[in-house]
């Protein structure tokens, strides 16, 4: 039982500040104007096939 705790808590030390991490990148390169909502990234016209 012992072992099982150490094993969860090594995962769960580890994802948590990934997750934190991940917020936090997200945050940094954020695709959104904070003004107005928009995209900021130019998005290519799709093509639809007919």
């Amino acid at each position: 039982m012992t072992v099982l705790s150490q094993v969860v808590s090594l995962v769960f030390g580890g994802l948590v500040p990934g997750f934190l991490l991940g917020l936090l990148a997200f945050r940094v390169k954020s695709r959104w104007c904070p003004r107005c909502g928009e995209s900021t990234l130019a998005m290519p016209p799709t093509e639809r096939d007919r």
